[in-house]
């Protein structure tokens, strides 16, 4: 293995063996929550930068409006490659800074979330501070003003960088402090440089021509290639300040171009590792027979394109709408300004490097599973192609949090999935919850605006209560244009939701209570994404809503009883329709009916759609 003589090799070789083994303590004693690898590279680097360390940490700014900011009817082709544009700026600057100071990626603390954390010799302030003057006046000279480049940085003792914590909060504040500035010096150019509408609506279109192309690669793509602007040449580049990027896709053997990053994997010792969350829908994932015209491309379009918001919210349960799911983890700020019991930096970089392996890796495997919410609820046929599960298309994913947007029925079993999978991620400590919040509408429902719902969702989330206490890790199935923002009964802490660990405990939770009523479903019913109904009349349901609203009001338990007494008992479902109607009457289970009959509303699809 040549590559493994380089300082690049030889880490990329440690992180994959040693990235999951425990860090010994002097005495060979296991040191929990911290992995081998980080411990040794950067106890090289921190004793390489002497007795005094700058702590650099960087930051992309201005990243949800470049995500959402789009006007264009192809731009919603380019969702997923802005995002990894945003992924692509950070990294090219951190690979630069290390560059100019001829280091490696072993003085860094973590690379994630559109930023990055680094330790340097103070002796490379002025090279580096140069360089992020240099890229941060490439952006803006790009975009117009609409991303920007902001760092900080503090020169510690050698032994406070070890320890990790003290300067963590006050260099957090002073990034953020620099960010909200990011203009300051640049009026002139602000107020003195106009631009016609035409000429930048035509230069806009341009970047998302290029991004529509560099995302038609990037799902199967397992490298970036990377070379000079002038040597760059066909579709599919992205040129970065002083560099060109274009995804590829090398196979087993064949010859790797000579500078690349590795995406999702540590196996090629000569690329920089890139983990990125880079699950999308295709055009060819979807089977033949489900596939619909674009209306805004009556042409033949190449199979192998994004599939369309409109493609995707075909393949819902019941009415066609898509979902928007905003989720981001609980208290992670928290953790990382020390907050960590025994934390240090190599314990900071450990958990920085598995949050991103999480957020940034094994998302694409949770999107690629094809199980239902629950058994006996429907889904679209399956896609033939290997690798490809749910119908939805990761935004961003990356740091601590995540976006993505398809189907509303599958975005809801991957946000169960996610949140499950991230509680045995953390252990099941109650501290680190995933608040999030999914906002449904139709397809042609402004993308920017469903972001700023999806928000509004994640925030009402993380302000789920118990009681008087506000206690996070929350979530918000069922946000639509109806639900005011400020309407706190549209979260639910997840544990009331869904069980996260499988465990039965005799809880009744809001899956559990949906099942009860998915017994009552009509076999005689559309199979697939054709809706479900229910044995009972429509009307029931109507009262049920009606009564889940009623909190408070002394009427509300008449009115129950009154609709459980016009309802008609299903004649072949007597046993389930008993059940049922046990399940509603207890009063434990009110809290879950609003969620619930949220679920059945959308599973059947509108008069107007079972017309079409």
């Amino acid at each position: 293995m040549p590559d493994a003589q380089e300082p690049d090799g030889f880490l990329t070789l440690l992180e994959r063996f040693g990235g999951f083994v425990a860090a010994r303590d002097s005495a060979g004693g296991e040191v929990g929550g911290v992995s081998w690898f980080d411990q040794v590279r950067l106890r090289a680097a921190l004793d390489a930068c002497g007795s005094e360390v700058l702590v650099l940490r960087a930051d992309v700014s201005g990243i949800q409006d470049f995500i959402y900011g789009v006007s264009s009817a192809r731009a919603l082709k380019a969702l997923r490659a802005r995002s990894f544009y945003l992924e692509l700026l950070a990294v090219h600057a951190l690979r630069g800074m290390l560059t100019v100071c001829g280091l490696t990626r072993a003085n860094v603390a973590y690379l994630g979330g559109g930023g990055f954390q680094v330790y340097l010799p103070p002796t490379c302030e002025a090279q580096v501070l140069a360089f992020a003057q240099s890229f941060d006046d490439w952006l803006w000279a790009e975009h117009q003003g609409a991303l920007g480049f902001a760092v900080a940085s503090v020169v510690v003792p050698v032994s406070e960088a070890r320890e990790g914590s003290s300067f963590q909060r006050s260099l957090s504040a002073e990034l953020g402090r620099r960010k909200a500035r990011r203009r300051e010096g640049r009026l002139a150019e602000v107020f003195g440089t106009v631009q016609a509408p035409l000429a930048r609506q035509a230069r806009e279109e341009a970047m998302n021509e290029q991004l529509v192309a560099l995302g038609g690669l990037l799902p199967r793509a397992t490298h970036i290639e990377v070379r000079d602007p002038a040597q760059a040449e066909g579709r599919g580049w992205v040129v970065l300040h002083d560099r060109a990027y274009r995804p590829v896709t090398v196979s087993p053997g064949a010859p790797r171009p000579p500078e690349r990053l590795a995406l999702n994997s540590l196996t090629d010792l000569g690329a920089f590792p890139m983990f990125t969350g880079n699950y999308v829908t295709r055009v060819h994932d979807v089977p033949a027979e489900l596939r619909i015209m674009d209306p805004d491309n009556p042409q033949p379009e190449d199979t192998r394109s994004t599939a369309t918001l409109e493609q995707l919210a075909d393949l819902a349960l019941g009415q066609r709408r898509l979902a928007l799911y905003r989720c981001d983890a609980d208290n992670m700020g928290q953790f990382f300004s020390g907050g960590i019991p025994g934390h240090d930096a190599a314990r900071h970089a450990t958990l920085s490097r598995l949050m991103s392996l999480f957020f940034q890796g094994y998302v694409n495997a949770l999107c690629a599973q094809r199980e239902p919410l629950l058994p006996g609820v429907p889904q679209a046929k399956r896609s033939a192609q290997d690798g490809h599960g749910r119908y939805l298309s990761i935004v961003y994913s990356g740091g601590d949090d995540a976006v993505v947007v398809g189907a509303w029925n599958e975005v809801l079993t991957f946000a169960v999935d996610l949140r499950r999978a991230y509680r045995r991620f953390t252990g099941g400590n109650p501290l680190l919850g995933l608040s999030g919040g999914a906002f449904i509408a139709k397809a042609k429902y402004p993308l920017r605006r469903m972001a700023e719902r999806a928000h509004e969702a994640e925030t009402l989330a993380k302000n789920v209560r118990e009681g008087k206490q506000v206690v996070k890790d929350g979530f918000v199935p069922f946000l639509t244009m109806d639900t005011p923002a400020e309407d706190l009964r549209a979260a639910v802490r997840w544990n009331v939701f869904a069980s996260l660990d499988g465990a039965v405990d005799g809880v009744e939770r809001t899956l559990d209570v949906l099942s009860k009523f998915l017994a009552l479903r009509d076999p005689t019913s559309t199979e697939g994404t054709g809706g479900i109904e229910l044995v009972t009349r429509r009307a029931f349901l109507w009262k049920l809503q009606a009564f889940a609203e009623r909190e408070g009001d002394v009427w509300r338990l008449p009115l129950l009883h009154y609709a459980l007494a016009r309802a008609t008992p299903p004649e072949h479902h007597q046993t389930e329709w008993q059940d049922l109607k046990k399940t509603v009457l207890d009063s434990r289970t009110w809290p879950h009916l609003g969620h619930v009959l949220g679920f059945l509303h959308l599973a059947r699809p509108t008069a107007h759609e079972r017309m079409d």
